[in-house]
Protein backbone atom coordinates (compact mmCIF):
# COMPACT_ATOMS: atom_id res chain seq x y z
CA UNK A 1 0.00 0.00 0.00
CA UNK A 2 1.45 3.14 -0.91
CA UNK A 3 1.83 6.21 2.22
CA UNK A 4 -0.92 7.82 2.47
CA UNK A 5 -0.07 11.60 1.13
CA UNK A 6 -2.26 14.84 2.16
CA UNK A 7 -3.44 18.31 2.29
CA UNK A 8 -5.46 20.67 4.69
CA UNK A 9 -6.90 23.24 2.91
CA UNK A 10 -6.58 26.44 4.78
CA UNK A 11 -8.50 28.66 2.16
CA UNK A 12 -10.45 28.21 -0.89
CA UNK A 13 -10.77 31.46 -2.97
CA UNK A 14 -12.83 32.63 -6.62
CA UNK A 15 -10.34 35.54 -7.96
CA UNK A 16 -11.81 37.77 -10.82
CA UNK A 17 -9.93 40.37 -12.91
CA UNK A 18 -10.49 44.08 -10.88
CA UNK A 19 -14.26 44.87 -11.19
CA UNK A 20 -15.25 46.61 -14.79
CA UNK A 21 -11.72 46.38 -16.08
CA UNK A 22 -13.23 43.83 -18.56
CA UNK A 23 -15.74 44.12 -21.16
CA UNK A 24 -18.21 40.61 -21.47
CA UNK A 25 -16.54 39.06 -24.21
CA UNK A 26 -17.19 35.62 -26.22
CA UNK A 27 -14.21 34.14 -27.64
CA UNK A 28 -14.27 31.39 -30.90
CA UNK A 29 -12.52 28.24 -30.82
CA UNK A 30 -10.11 27.89 -33.83
CA UNK A 31 -10.10 24.95 -35.44
CA UNK A 32 -6.77 24.46 -33.93
CA UNK A 33 -8.72 24.55 -30.56
CA UNK A 34 -11.20 22.34 -31.27
CA UNK A 35 -9.57 18.99 -31.81
CA UNK A 36 -8.36 19.09 -27.88
CA UNK A 37 -12.11 19.51 -26.49
CA UNK A 38 -12.37 16.71 -25.32
CA UNK A 39 -8.59 15.84 -23.74
CA UNK A 40 -8.65 15.28 -20.19
CA UNK A 41 -7.88 18.24 -18.00
CA UNK A 42 -3.98 18.61 -17.49
CA UNK A 43 -1.81 19.59 -14.75
CA UNK A 44 1.04 20.80 -13.89
CA UNK A 45 3.24 21.37 -10.51
CA UNK A 46 5.83 23.96 -10.00
CA UNK A 47 8.05 23.47 -6.34
CA UNK A 48 9.87 26.07 -5.02
CA UNK A 49 12.23 26.54 -2.37
CA UNK A 50 10.02 28.71 0.11
CA UNK A 51 11.80 28.91 4.03
CA UNK A 52 8.74 30.83 4.99
CA UNK A 53 6.54 29.93 8.28
CA UNK A 54 2.45 28.88 7.81
CA UNK A 55 2.07 32.16 9.33
CA UNK A 56 4.33 33.84 6.54
CA UNK A 57 2.20 32.41 3.91
CA UNK A 58 -1.53 32.74 5.39
CA UNK A 59 -0.69 36.64 6.29
CA UNK A 60 1.34 38.29 3.71
CA UNK A 61 1.56 35.24 0.65
CA UNK A 62 -2.16 34.46 0.25
CA UNK A 63 -3.28 38.55 0.33
CA UNK A 64 -0.65 38.90 -2.49
CA UNK A 65 -1.18 35.99 -4.79
CA UNK A 66 -4.61 36.49 -4.82
CA UNK A 67 -4.32 40.58 -5.72
CA UNK A 68 -1.62 39.50 -8.35
CA UNK A 69 -3.72 37.03 -9.84
CA UNK A 70 -6.59 39.40 -10.59
CA UNK A 71 -4.26 42.09 -12.23
CA UNK A 72 -3.00 39.07 -14.38
CA UNK A 73 -6.48 37.70 -15.21
CA UNK A 74 -7.30 41.26 -16.49
CA UNK A 75 -4.88 40.82 -19.17
CA UNK A 76 -6.03 36.93 -19.64
CA UNK A 77 -9.55 37.47 -18.56
CA UNK A 78 -10.94 34.68 -21.04
CA UNK A 79 -9.46 31.83 -18.55
CA UNK A 80 -11.82 33.05 -16.10
CA UNK A 81 -14.39 32.68 -18.05
CA UNK A 82 -16.25 29.63 -19.34
CA UNK A 83 -16.60 27.05 -22.41
CA UNK A 84 -19.88 27.33 -23.58
CA UNK A 85 -20.81 23.74 -25.58
CA UNK A 86 -23.86 23.77 -27.78
CA UNK A 87 -25.94 20.52 -26.47
CA UNK A 88 -29.13 19.25 -28.71
CA UNK A 89 -30.17 20.78 -31.78
CA UNK A 90 -28.09 23.70 -30.96
CA UNK A 91 -26.67 24.89 -34.08
CA UNK A 92 -24.70 27.48 -32.20
CA UNK A 93 -20.84 27.34 -32.52
CA UNK A 94 -18.23 26.54 -29.35
CA UNK A 95 -17.12 29.86 -27.79
CA UNK A 96 -15.11 30.74 -24.48
CA UNK A 97 -17.29 33.29 -23.02
CA UNK A 98 -16.02 36.00 -20.28
CA UNK A 99 -18.73 37.78 -18.14
CA UNK A 100 -17.81 40.48 -15.65
CA UNK A 101 -17.42 38.67 -12.25
CA UNK A 102 -16.63 35.19 -13.92
CA UNK A 103 -13.41 34.00 -11.65
CA UNK A 104 -10.91 31.03 -11.47
CA UNK A 105 -11.12 28.53 -8.39
CA UNK A 106 -7.73 29.06 -6.10
CA UNK A 107 -7.06 26.91 -3.11
CA UNK A 108 -4.64 27.87 -0.72
CA UNK A 109 -3.45 24.52 1.36
CA UNK A 110 -0.65 22.76 3.95
CA UNK A 111 0.87 20.13 3.29
CA UNK A 112 0.50 17.42 5.94
CA UNK A 113 2.96 14.42 5.87
CA UNK A 114 5.14 15.17 2.56
CA UNK A 115 9.06 15.67 2.37
CA UNK A 116 9.36 17.99 0.38
CA UNK A 117 13.17 17.28 -0.86
CA UNK A 118 11.58 13.80 -1.96
CA UNK A 119 8.84 15.08 -4.30
CA UNK A 120 11.29 17.52 -5.67
CA UNK A 121 13.99 14.89 -6.92
CA UNK A 122 14.22 12.84 -9.74
CA UNK A 123 14.40 9.58 -8.85
CA UNK A 124 11.53 7.05 -8.87
CA UNK A 125 8.70 8.81 -6.75
CA UNK A 126 5.63 7.08 -5.77
CA UNK A 127 2.95 9.03 -8.41
CA UNK A 128 0.48 8.71 -6.06
CA UNK A 129 2.51 11.48 -3.81
CA UNK A 130 1.42 13.89 -6.53
CA UNK A 131 -2.08 14.16 -6.95
CA UNK A 132 -3.17 15.85 -3.57
CA UNK A 133 -1.44 19.00 -4.57
CA UNK A 134 -2.94 19.42 -7.77
CA UNK A 135 -6.38 21.22 -7.88
CA UNK A 136 -9.49 20.04 -8.79
CA UNK A 137 -11.14 22.06 -11.93
CA UNK A 138 -15.22 22.96 -10.62
CA UNK A 139 -17.57 20.18 -12.70
CA UNK A 140 -19.38 21.39 -15.79
CA UNK A 141 -22.77 22.41 -15.46
CA UNK A 142 -25.40 22.42 -17.79
CA UNK A 143 -27.99 25.16 -19.06
CA UNK A 144 -30.61 25.20 -20.99
CA UNK A 145 -28.92 24.68 -24.64
CA UNK A 146 -25.09 24.15 -23.70
CA UNK A 147 -22.53 22.84 -20.83
CA UNK A 148 -20.59 25.11 -19.61
CA UNK A 149 -17.28 24.14 -18.73
CA UNK A 150 -14.72 25.92 -16.42
CA UNK A 151 -10.99 26.26 -17.85
CA UNK A 152 -8.27 26.51 -15.01
CA UNK A 153 -8.22 25.92 -11.48
CA UNK A 154 -5.14 26.62 -9.50
CA UNK A 155 -3.90 25.53 -6.09
CA UNK A 156 -0.72 27.19 -3.87
CA UNK A 157 0.34 24.15 -1.45
CA UNK A 158 2.74 25.25 1.58
CA UNK A 159 5.72 23.11 3.27
CA UNK A 160 6.08 24.87 6.16
CA UNK A 161 9.74 26.42 6.14
CA UNK A 162 10.56 24.42 2.96
CA UNK A 163 8.88 25.27 0.10
CA UNK A 164 5.78 25.72 -1.92
CA UNK A 165 3.73 24.25 -4.68
CA UNK A 166 1.94 26.31 -7.57
CA UNK A 167 -0.36 23.88 -9.44
CA UNK A 168 -2.81 24.42 -11.98
CA UNK A 169 -5.23 21.92 -13.53
CA UNK A 170 -6.25 23.36 -16.89
CA UNK A 171 -8.53 22.75 -20.08
CA UNK A 172 -5.95 22.57 -23.51
CA UNK A 173 -9.11 23.57 -25.72
CA UNK A 174 -8.22 27.12 -24.16
CA UNK A 175 -4.72 26.98 -25.49
CA UNK A 176 -1.23 25.08 -25.50
CA UNK A 177 2.21 24.39 -24.02
CA UNK A 178 3.45 28.12 -25.03
CA UNK A 179 -0.18 29.59 -23.84
CA UNK A 180 -0.22 28.47 -20.51
CA UNK A 181 3.50 29.03 -19.93
CA UNK A 182 2.63 32.66 -20.89
CA UNK A 183 -0.40 32.88 -18.57
CA UNK A 184 2.13 31.38 -15.65
CA UNK A 185 5.20 33.60 -16.19
CA UNK A 186 2.66 36.51 -16.29
CA UNK A 187 1.53 36.00 -13.06
CA UNK A 188 4.84 35.48 -11.78
CA UNK A 189 6.11 38.78 -13.09
CA UNK A 190 3.00 40.53 -11.75
CA UNK A 191 3.66 38.65 -7.96
CA UNK A 192 7.31 39.69 -8.05
CA UNK A 193 6.95 43.21 -9.23
CA UNK A 194 3.75 43.84 -7.51
CA UNK A 195 1.92 45.24 -10.34
CA UNK A 196 1.39 44.73 -14.15
CA UNK A 197 4.07 47.73 -15.29
CA UNK A 198 6.35 45.74 -16.15
CA UNK A 199 4.15 43.10 -18.08
CA UNK A 200 2.93 45.69 -19.69
CA UNK A 201 6.06 47.72 -20.43
CA UNK A 202 7.80 44.11 -21.73
CA UNK A 203 4.66 44.05 -24.57
CA UNK A 204 3.85 40.55 -23.77
CA UNK A 205 0.02 41.42 -22.94
CA UNK A 206 -1.85 37.90 -25.04
CA UNK A 207 -3.83 38.24 -28.07
CA UNK A 208 -7.31 35.98 -28.18
CA UNK A 209 -7.58 37.39 -31.75
CA UNK A 210 -8.92 34.15 -33.71
CA UNK A 211 -9.36 35.78 -36.59
CA UNK A 212 -5.31 35.64 -37.40
CA UNK A 213 -5.84 31.62 -38.57
CA UNK A 214 -7.33 31.48 -41.33
CA UNK A 215 -9.04 28.68 -42.70
CA UNK A 216 -9.00 28.02 -46.14
CA UNK A 217 -10.18 24.58 -46.61
CA UNK A 218 -13.23 24.44 -43.96
CA UNK A 219 -10.99 22.50 -41.34
CA UNK A 220 -13.52 24.29 -38.47
CA UNK A 221 -16.55 22.80 -40.23
CA UNK A 222 -15.14 19.28 -40.65
CA UNK A 223 -13.80 19.43 -36.70
CA UNK A 224 -16.95 20.39 -35.35
CA UNK A 225 -18.80 17.59 -36.89
CA UNK A 226 -16.59 15.19 -35.94
CA UNK A 227 -16.27 16.47 -32.28
CA UNK A 228 -19.85 16.80 -31.30
CA UNK A 229 -20.09 14.60 -29.08
CA UNK A 230 -17.51 16.28 -27.12
CA UNK A 231 -16.84 15.24 -23.18
CA UNK A 232 -16.17 17.34 -20.64
CA UNK A 233 -16.44 14.71 -17.12
CA UNK A 234 -13.20 12.40 -16.41
CA UNK A 235 -13.09 10.14 -13.20
CA UNK A 236 -10.61 11.41 -10.91
CA UNK A 237 -6.91 9.64 -11.88
CA UNK A 238 -5.95 7.75 -9.45
CA UNK A 239 -2.62 6.13 -9.83
CA UNK A 240 -1.55 2.42 -8.37
CA UNK A 241 0.45 2.12 -5.61
CA UNK A 242 3.30 0.46 -7.95
CA UNK A 243 2.99 3.02 -10.46
CA UNK A 244 6.60 5.94 -9.89
CA UNK A 245 7.45 9.13 -11.59
CA UNK A 246 10.82 9.75 -12.66
CA UNK A 247 12.66 12.67 -14.69
CA UNK A 248 16.08 11.68 -16.53
CA UNK A 249 18.15 14.11 -18.17
CA UNK A 250 19.96 14.29 -21.67
CA UNK A 251 22.80 16.66 -21.58
CA UNK A 252 24.68 18.21 -24.55
CA UNK A 253 26.86 15.88 -25.16
CA UNK A 254 25.13 12.93 -24.72
CA UNK A 255 22.89 13.91 -27.60
CA UNK A 256 26.04 14.95 -29.51
CA UNK A 257 27.41 11.41 -29.39
CA UNK A 258 23.90 9.96 -30.23
CA UNK A 259 23.46 12.67 -33.53
CA UNK A 260 27.66 11.77 -34.23
CA UNK A 261 26.47 7.84 -34.17
CA UNK A 262 23.45 7.95 -36.37
CA UNK A 263 24.64 10.44 -38.91
CA UNK A 264 27.78 7.86 -39.26
CA UNK A 265 25.34 4.80 -39.43
CA UNK A 266 23.50 6.35 -41.65
CA UNK A 267 25.64 9.14 -43.85
CA UNK A 268 22.91 9.74 -46.35
CA UNK A 269 21.25 11.45 -43.58
CA UNK A 270 22.21 15.55 -44.03
CA UNK A 271 21.50 16.08 -40.21
CA UNK A 272 19.34 15.08 -37.55
CA UNK A 273 18.29 17.24 -35.21
CA UNK A 274 18.44 17.18 -31.52
CA UNK A 275 14.99 16.48 -30.97
CA UNK A 276 14.69 13.57 -33.13
CA UNK A 277 17.28 12.06 -31.89
CA UNK A 278 16.46 12.26 -28.00
CA UNK A 279 12.77 11.22 -28.92
CA UNK A 280 13.99 8.15 -31.22
CA UNK A 281 16.28 7.78 -28.23
CA UNK A 282 13.61 7.56 -25.40
CA UNK A 283 11.23 5.76 -27.69
CA UNK A 284 13.04 2.52 -28.27
CA UNK A 285 14.29 2.41 -24.60
CA UNK A 286 10.49 2.35 -23.98
CA UNK A 287 9.84 -0.21 -26.43
CA UNK A 288 12.68 -2.50 -24.84
CA UNK A 289 10.81 -2.15 -21.25
CA UNK A 290 7.66 -2.80 -22.49
CA UNK A 291 7.77 -6.55 -22.22
CA UNK A 292 10.60 -8.01 -24.26
CA UNK A 293 9.16 -11.15 -24.21
CA UNK A 294 5.55 -10.06 -25.67
CA UNK A 295 7.73 -8.05 -27.95
CA UNK A 296 9.72 -10.48 -29.59
CA UNK A 297 6.71 -13.22 -29.26
CA UNK A 298 3.69 -11.33 -30.50
CA UNK A 299 4.20 -8.07 -31.52
CA UNK A 300 7.15 -8.08 -34.95
CA UNK A 301 5.41 -6.71 -37.67
CA UNK A 302 3.03 -4.88 -35.30
CA UNK A 303 2.32 -1.03 -36.15
CA UNK A 304 4.43 1.19 -33.42
CA UNK A 305 3.24 5.13 -33.48
CA UNK A 306 4.99 7.83 -32.34
CA UNK A 307 3.18 10.98 -32.08
CA UNK A 308 4.61 14.60 -31.88
CA UNK A 309 3.23 17.98 -32.21
CA UNK A 310 4.99 20.90 -33.92
CA UNK A 311 4.29 24.86 -32.87
CA UNK A 312 3.36 26.78 -36.01
CA UNK A 313 2.65 30.40 -35.49
CA UNK A 314 5.56 30.96 -37.74
CA UNK A 315 4.76 28.95 -40.15
CA UNK A 316 1.28 29.99 -40.81
CA UNK A 317 -0.15 32.43 -43.72
CA UNK A 318 0.02 34.65 -42.46
CA UNK A 319 2.07 34.28 -39.27
CA UNK A 320 0.46 35.01 -35.96
CA UNK A 321 2.39 36.23 -32.83
CA UNK A 322 4.12 34.59 -30.46
CA UNK A 323 2.18 36.30 -27.97
CA UNK A 324 -1.46 34.74 -29.34
CA UNK A 325 -3.22 32.71 -26.67
CA UNK A 326 -4.67 29.62 -27.56
CA UNK A 327 -3.51 26.55 -29.07
CA UNK A 328 -1.17 26.39 -32.68
CA UNK A 329 -0.20 23.22 -32.67
CA UNK A 330 0.07 20.72 -35.55
CA UNK A 331 0.21 16.69 -35.44
CA UNK A 332 3.76 14.71 -36.61
CA UNK A 333 2.98 10.99 -36.16
CA UNK A 334 5.60 8.59 -37.35
CA UNK A 335 4.81 5.45 -38.13
CA UNK A 336 6.94 1.97 -37.94
CA UNK A 337 7.10 -1.72 -37.48
CA UNK A 338 8.20 -3.47 -34.21
CA UNK A 339 10.84 -5.43 -35.97
CA UNK A 340 12.12 -2.65 -37.45
CA UNK A 341 12.95 -0.96 -34.47
CA UNK A 342 14.01 -3.73 -32.62
CA UNK A 343 16.82 -4.70 -34.81
CA UNK A 344 19.89 -3.21 -34.51
CA UNK A 345 19.81 0.29 -36.29
CA UNK A 346 16.67 0.65 -34.36
CA UNK A 347 17.66 3.73 -33.20
CA UNK A 348 18.90 5.04 -36.57
CA UNK A 349 15.70 3.94 -38.21
CA UNK A 350 13.26 5.99 -35.07
CA UNK A 351 15.26 9.00 -35.57
CA UNK A 352 15.37 9.23 -39.38
CA UNK A 353 11.73 8.65 -39.80
CA UNK A 354 10.52 11.56 -36.69
CA UNK A 355 12.76 13.61 -38.63
CA UNK A 356 11.40 12.61 -41.92
CA UNK A 357 7.48 13.08 -40.63
CA UNK A 358 8.38 16.57 -38.87
CA UNK A 359 10.35 17.83 -41.74
CA UNK A 360 7.15 16.86 -44.22
CA UNK A 361 4.85 18.51 -41.84
CA UNK A 362 7.00 21.94 -41.45
CA UNK A 363 8.00 21.87 -45.05
CA UNK A 364 5.39 21.10 -47.09
CA UNK A 365 4.80 23.73 -50.27
CA UNK A 366 1.34 23.56 -49.32
CA UNK A 367 2.11 24.32 -46.06
CA UNK A 368 1.45 23.28 -42.29
CA UNK A 369 -2.06 22.38 -42.48
CA UNK A 370 -1.83 20.02 -45.57
CA UNK A 371 -3.95 17.09 -44.84
CA UNK A 372 -5.16 17.86 -41.42
CA UNK A 373 -8.82 16.97 -42.37
CA UNK A 374 -8.56 13.35 -40.86
CA UNK A 375 -6.53 14.85 -37.87
CA UNK A 376 -9.08 13.51 -35.38
CA UNK A 377 -9.65 10.27 -36.99
CA UNK A 378 -5.66 9.55 -37.52
CA UNK A 379 -5.61 10.15 -33.70
CA UNK A 380 -8.11 7.74 -32.79
CA UNK A 381 -6.77 4.89 -34.67
CA UNK A 382 -2.96 5.54 -33.82
CA UNK A 383 -3.68 5.21 -30.34
CA UNK A 384 -5.36 1.62 -30.85
CA UNK A 385 -1.59 0.93 -32.01
CA UNK A 386 1.61 0.82 -29.81
CA UNK A 387 1.47 4.23 -28.93
CA UNK A 388 3.54 6.91 -27.91
CA UNK A 389 2.83 10.43 -27.22
CA UNK A 390 4.98 13.06 -26.46
CA UNK A 391 4.68 16.17 -24.81
CA UNK A 392 6.49 19.78 -24.23
CA UNK A 393 8.97 21.03 -26.03
CA UNK A 394 12.83 21.99 -25.15
CA UNK A 395 12.20 25.09 -27.10
CA UNK A 396 10.26 26.29 -24.49
CA UNK A 397 11.61 27.03 -20.76
CA UNK A 398 9.79 26.25 -18.01
CA UNK A 399 11.82 27.38 -15.06
CA UNK A 400 11.46 31.12 -15.82
CA UNK A 401 8.49 31.37 -13.68
CA UNK A 402 10.34 33.61 -10.87
CA UNK A 403 7.61 34.45 -8.05
CA UNK A 404 9.88 36.31 -6.49
CA UNK A 405 11.36 33.23 -5.00
CA UNK A 406 13.78 32.26 -7.58
CA UNK A 407 13.52 29.81 -10.38
CA UNK A 408 11.13 26.61 -9.59
CA UNK A 409 13.17 24.11 -7.87
CA UNK A 410 11.01 21.33 -9.95
CA UNK A 411 8.54 21.99 -12.92
CA UNK A 412 6.43 18.04 -12.69
CA UNK A 413 3.87 17.70 -15.45
CA UNK A 414 1.39 15.07 -14.89
CA UNK A 415 0.30 15.26 -17.86
CA UNK A 416 1.54 11.95 -18.87
CA UNK A 417 0.61 10.33 -16.14
CA UNK A 418 -3.27 8.79 -17.82
CA UNK A 419 -1.51 7.37 -21.20
CA UNK A 420 1.47 5.39 -19.71
CA UNK A 421 2.89 5.06 -22.96
CA UNK A 422 4.25 8.79 -23.06
CA UNK A 423 6.98 11.15 -21.48
CA UNK A 424 7.55 14.66 -21.50
CA UNK A 425 10.32 16.64 -22.72
CA UNK A 426 11.35 19.88 -21.93
CA UNK A 427 13.90 22.53 -20.80
CA UNK A 428 16.38 21.86 -18.04
CA UNK A 429 16.76 23.70 -14.52
CA UNK A 430 20.46 24.72 -14.50
CA UNK A 431 21.29 24.25 -17.74
CA UNK A 432 23.65 25.95 -19.96
CA UNK A 433 24.42 23.83 -22.53
CA UNK A 434 21.25 22.57 -23.77
CA UNK A 435 20.30 19.91 -21.70
CA UNK A 436 16.41 18.61 -21.21
CA UNK A 437 14.71 16.99 -19.20
CA UNK A 438 12.53 13.79 -20.00
CA UNK A 439 9.54 12.81 -17.50
CA UNK A 440 8.18 9.47 -17.16
CA UNK A 441 5.11 7.89 -15.98
CA UNK A 442 5.59 3.42 -14.98
CA UNK A 443 5.25 0.96 -12.81
CA UNK A 444 8.62 1.01 -10.47
CA UNK A 445 9.58 -2.40 -12.49
CA UNK A 446 9.65 -1.14 -15.53
CA UNK A 447 10.97 2.16 -14.38
CA UNK A 448 13.93 0.44 -13.31
CA UNK A 449 14.99 -1.18 -15.71
CA UNK A 450 14.31 1.75 -18.13
CA UNK A 451 16.71 3.88 -15.90
CA UNK A 452 19.54 0.92 -16.50
CA UNK A 453 19.04 0.99 -20.52
CA UNK A 454 19.42 4.72 -20.83
CA UNK A 455 22.35 5.32 -18.41
CA UNK A 456 24.06 2.42 -20.53
CA UNK A 457 23.07 3.50 -23.84
CA UNK A 458 24.23 6.79 -23.15
CA UNK A 459 27.69 5.61 -21.64
CA UNK A 460 28.19 3.82 -25.11
CA UNK A 461 25.87 4.55 -27.95
CA UNK A 462 27.14 1.78 -29.68
CA UNK A 463 26.52 -0.56 -26.71
CA UNK A 464 23.30 0.57 -27.09
CA UNK A 465 23.26 -0.01 -30.52
CA UNK A 466 24.61 -3.92 -29.96
CA UNK A 467 22.02 -4.36 -27.65
CA UNK A 468 19.38 -3.79 -29.70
Amino acid sequence: MAPLHMVTVLEQSQVAPPPGTVADTSVPLSFLDIPWLSLPPVQILLFYDFPHSKAYFIETLIPNLKHSLSLTLKHFFPLAGNLIYPTGSSTSKPVIRYVDGNSVSVTFAESSNYDYNYLTGNHARNACAFYPLAPQLPPATTASDAVVVPLVAVQVTLFPNEGICVAFTLRHLAGDFRSWMHFINSWALVTKFQGDAKLLADKTIPVFERSMIKDPTGLETIFLNQMREARFEYPQFVPGDDMVRATFIIRHADVKRLKGLVLSLRPTLSRVSTFSVACAYIWICMMKTRDSEKVRANDIGQAEVIATLAECRGRLDPPIPATYFGNCLVPCHTTAKTDQLMAGGGLITAAELIGEGIRKRLQDEEGVLKGLKTWIPDFEQAVRQHYVGVSGSPKFTTYTADFGWGSPKKFEPLAVDDMENSFYIGHCRDSEDGAFEVGLFFPKVRMDAFATLFADGLKDGSFFISRL
